[in-house]
């Protein structure tokens, strides 16, 4: 026969009712804090799945704030843009009229004066800042004016007259992310942007008999060009319109030499990075010089900035020359204000996708905080029920405990 202690139902008892204060005091932390889990042994598996969900959230929340940078960046690149666009607007209706025919030299020459103040006001358009101090048209380089502007004396106008807009940005373009594995542009191009017509430039030397001795580097528009020990003139045109930039190359029939031109209007970008073919066909020139201005001496090099196309018609305007102004100035007006429609249209399109995006990463955050708030967050109602729950049953089991266990000193004495 098997001897039991009374001592045994005590200490079960005692057990029993320390696992009742425990799930008490871990439903009355629970409920203090909203948290269904205070530790991570509580549930080790909903543990794991939100720290994933934390992260997750973490991500989103950091691509909802990169794409409201750009868009900030992006309305204030719209605004300066759809700027240019009305002055641009008003150059087409000066030119139109100094070339109608119907107004004296002097009257053109007041003319003039307007267009020299809009070409001024053009050139801080595009020397605009962001809201956090970087021009908003420099490319990659945020912290340097993207456009210089030289001055010196023309006859009939001030002596602080602008006569040249150059780009001194860079084509580089910083990237920020906006969901996993996506990045997009913030900053764009001003020889893009402020561009009029296409660029053409024509190497200063015959190309026909070329053959590379050494491999050789170089970049357009960003885009990588590797020519091989071997390689002739076609296959470097052929690698050269394979690279993926806005650029197409092709041999002259009469001279040989290589010519590009662009198959957008922007200003062609080309920097050496190994080797020296360029240089040797006369199309770059010092290997020291930066691009855009590191064209060979002899190479011909044509199409203009918006910049160009204004001064232009300032000079025609002073000059009195109704036919220059009526003909190649209004066409290259055209061409420039196509090309600003053309980029302020692109740059909506954009805005367009990235308000797709936006919307999207705030439909998955509010997702992973529903799905994490399901894992984690304590059910009050359902909490508070348990706990009385978990009372009555303790206060019944003392009333209970008192009754059974009534062995005394004097029980032990017998």
């Amino acid at each position: 026969m098997r001897r039991i202690s009374s001592n045994m139902p005590i200490m079960d008892n005692r057990f029993r009712m320390a696992e009742r204060d425990f799930q008490k005091d871990r439903l009355q932390r629970g409920i203090a804090s909203s948290r269904a889990l205070g530790n991570l042994r509580d549930d080790p598996l909903a543990a794991a799945h939100i720290t994933r969900l934390d992260s997750a959230e973490g991500r989103t929340s950091r691509y909802l704030q990169n794409t409201e940078v750009v868009k900030g960046r992006w309305a204030q690149a719209e605004g300066y843009m759809s700027e240019a666009v009305s002055i641009v607007q008003r150059l087409r209706e000066l030119s139109i009229q100094g070339a109608s025919g119907t107004y004296a030299r002097d009257d053109m020459a007041y003319m003039a004066t307007e267009v020299d103040a809009l070409v001024a006001e053009l050139a801080q358009v595009a020397n605009a800042k962001g809201g956090d101090g970087r021009y908003l048209f420099a490319g990659d380089d945020g912290a340097t004016p993207p456009f210089r502007a030289e001055t010196s004396r023309v006859p009939g106008m001030g002596p602080d007259t602008v006569t040249g807009v150059h780009y001194s940005g860079d084509l580089g373009q910083s990237r920020i992310e906006i969901s996993d594995g996506k990045s997009v542009e913030v900053n764009l191009a001003g020889n893009s942007v402020f561009w009029a017509e296409h660029q053409r430039v024509f190497g200063a030397t015959d190309a026909g008999d070329l053959r590379v001795e050494e491999e050789n580097r170089f970049f357009i528009d960003g885009k990588e060009v590797v020519l091989e020990a071997g390689d002739n003139a076609p296959t470097m045109v052929r690698k050269i319109n394979a690279a993926g930039a806005a650029v197409k190359a092709s041999l002259d029939p009469v001279t040989g030499s290589l010519n590009l031109e662009t198959t957008i209007p922007h200003q062609i970008w080309i920097q050496n990075s190994e080797g020296s073919v360029l240089s040797d066909i006369g199309i770059l020139g010092n290997a020291g010089s930066r691009p855009p201005a590191n064209w060979h001496p002899d190479a011909t090099v044509s199409g203009g900035s918006l910049f160009d196309q204004a001064i232009a018609l300032r000079d025609a305007l002073v000059e009195g020359d109704q036919e220059k102004v009526g003909g190649a100035v209004v066409g290259g007006l055209d061409k420039g204000l196509d090309s600003l429609l053309r980029n302020l249209a692109d740059l909506g399109a954009r805005n367009e996708r990235l308000e797709f995006t936006s919307n999207r990463l705030g439909d998955e955050k509010l997702a992973l905080t529903g799905w994490k708030s399901q894992l984690a967050d304590l059910d009050l109602t359902e909490a508070i029920t348990e706990l009385n729950m978990l009372d009555y049953a303790q206060k019944a089991a003392y009333q209970i405990a008192g009754r059974v266990f009534q062995t005394s000193l004097m029980d032990f004495l017998r």
